[in-house]
């Protein structure tokens, strides 16, 4: 197999986009361990939440996964208050700097996934 400029673009291309899927767990640790009690008092009354609280004690990354769950029900908070999973005073009452951080770091986690996906199709393509 001959390797191209192509190959070569691609590769940092798909390295790029790993880094900052580590880069995002990182932060969503970060944000685990030093604002999830803030993170929690402001969702205590979110049902779906609630029942996924034994992650906290799986250790780091139960953390993170509550964390980018808070996030996630942020993303697509009039969906969950229409069909009664999440609690509109819940959401007006959550912290605004975080509410931005946690918005966009599931922006940039899309953001992420898509442009792997592109890649894979990318790859697929340059290897036929």
């Amino acid at each position: 197999m001959v390797i191209t400029t192509a190959h070569i673009v691609l590769g940092v291309f798909i390295g790029i986009t790993f880094l900052g899927m580590f880069v995002l767990i990182g932060i969503y640790m970060y944000l685990g361990y030093t604002s999830m009690d803030k993170i929690l008092e402001a969702v205590r009354n979110c049902s779906l939440i609630n029942r996924y609280r034994f992650y906290l004690s799986v250790g780091p990354w139960g953390k993170m996964v509550m964390v980018g769950g808070v996030a996630s029900c942020l993303l697509f908070s009039g969906y969950l208050i229409k069909h009664g999973e999440l609690s509109k005073d819940d959401i007006d009452n959550f912290p605004e700097p975080l509410k931005g951080r946690l918005l966009m770091s599931q922006y940039v986690g899309w953001a992420l996934m898509a442009s792997l996906a592109i890649e894979v199709v990318a790859v697929k393509m340059l290897r036929s």
